[in-house]
Parts: structure tokens; sequence; C-alpha cells
């Protein structure tokens, strides 16, 4: 696996939800997801906050219209789970 990196910060992850591609980008040494679109603007989601305790969604106000209970869920777990296998993901990475 190769890192690519968004903004500076390392990309974990991608998922697609509803027709979109989202990027999991790490804030170093913080509990915290920066969420973007991979293709549509404004691209900021939000931060997934809160990763070693209770995750939750701080989404930016540009994309709220897009959020709902659903597609909160869907991020969330996907978060939730690349926090858990972070270590095993950058063990499997060259580079």
């Amino acid at each position: 696996m190769t890192l690519r990196f968004a903004d500076g910060l390392p990309v974990l992850g991608y998922r697609e939800v509803a027709d979109r591609t989202l990027a999991f980008a790490w804030h170093w040494h913080e509990p915290t997801f920066r969420l973007t679109f991979t293709e549509h603007t404004p691209a900021l989601l939000g931060h997934v906050t809160h990763l070693d305790c209770l995750p939750r969604l701080a989404p930016a106000p540009d994309n709220l219209d897009w959020l709902d209970d659903e597609r909160i869920r869907a991020v969330l777990d996907h978060a939730i789970g690349l926090w858990t296998r972070k270590g095993e993901i950058f063990r499997e990475c060259t580079g």
C-alpha cells in the first residue's frame, strides 16, 4: 500500500457514501480525521473527532444539506474502523 496525502495529512482510507467518495485524512497525533470529498466542491465535509472515546462528526457548514442520519452513520462507522486499524495500515505502507 502507498500512503497518500491530502493537504499534508496522511489519508488512511476512502469510502463511497451516496455516490460520493470521501477521503479520511488523519491529523497526526490527534484522534481526529479530516473528511473531504474527492470529486466535489466545496471539498471539506468536516471532521470526525474524539476517536479515542466517543466519536462524533463536526460537519463543515457548506455541506450540511448532504448529511443525513444514514450518511453520518456510514462516515462514523468507517472512521472508527480506520482508527482501530491505523497501526496495521502504517505497517503495510510502503511509502
